[in-house]
């Protein structure tokens, strides 16, 4: 066989694996509670996650008092303590056009209150 007879085979291959994947994966992969709830880990309520936000500056030292954030799912943290968390955020809420970020967002419990652990 030629080397390109071979490339056209591996590239169809691929594109079959791939279409495969992306069709099966809702059935493989049903999506159903939070995974944090479902594995009875611990996460922010809405109002918890927008005080820590408003709490937390970035390294630039910009305050973030004016935040407004919409919790979405959350999951364990992979790397250290805490969640993992989708969030819908508007930075300053006081601007009329100000558009929503959608973004993951870690938080940790630390003395008790809820913190950004990640921006």
């Amino acid at each position: 066989m030629k080397g390109s007879a071979i490339g056209i085979i591996g590239a169809v291959c691929l594109a079959i694996g791939f279409g495969a994947g992306f069709a099966l994966r809702p059935v493989i992969a049903p999506v159903a509670a939070s995974p944090a709830v479902a594995a009875g880990v611990a996460q922010p309520t809405e109002e918890e996650a927008t005080a820590a936000v408003r709490r937390h500056r970035l390294f630039t030292g910009t305050s973030l008092a004016n935040a407004t954030l919409k919790l979405g799912d959350c999951s364990p943290g992979g790397v250290g303590p805490g969640v993992t968390c989708m969030t819908q955020i508007v930075l300053d809420s006081t601007k009329p056009n100000a558009a929503p970020q959608n973004r993951p967002i870690w938080f940790a419990r630390v003395n008790g209150q809820w913190e950004v652990a990640v921006w």
